[in-house]
């Protein structure tokens, strides 16, 4: 990867996901301290921030178009699908139902994790299919077979 093709939204989005990481597993050891609650939730502020700003005009946090477009709808997805299930867990530690708290805290950094993952691939890695303007060969119709067919 070259230095200046990793953008400063996806440094952004590794060191929230640091964060990230550092806070639920204190939130994990110290069974959901508030100082862990806090830190968690202002990953998750940095990381909805780092993908709303552009659309409101911050250019700095604007990616440019390339690689895989469906990798990175999916990443989308999975993160969207991690905001969900965060906000479900800090509902359920409102409540102090801690066991569930835990098993979504699991699965939000999962999520995290694999949407990370799919969206830098997805950006640096997967090249998009180029199509040609002109078929190929093997998808040519043969046109002496049919010949033969008509003399016969």
């Amino acid at each position: 990867m070259n230095k200046s093709s990793f953008s400063s939204a996806e440094l952004l989005d590794s060191l929230v996901f640091l964060l990230w990481l550092f806070a639920s597993s204190m939130a994990h050891i110290r069974n959901g301290i508030e100082l862990s609650l806090w830190l968690m939730t202002l990953a998750m502020a940095f990381s909805f921030a780092i993908r709303i700003f552009p659309w409101l005009g911050i250019r700095w946090l604007l990616l440019e178009k390339g690689g895989c477009q469906g990798g990175q709808r999916l990443a989308l997805l999975l993160q969207a699908a991690s905001w969900g299930t965060f906000a479900y867990a800090m509902l359920l530690r409102l409540g102090r139902n801690m066991n569930p708290f835990h098993t979504l805290i699991m699965i939000t950094t999962l999520l995290w994790a694999s949407w990370l993952l799919i969206f830098i691939y997805s950006r640096h890695v997967c090249q998009p299919k180029r199509r040609g303007d002109t078929l190929k060969e093997k998808t040519q119709p043969k046109l002496s077979g049919n010949k033969k067919r008509e003399d016969s």
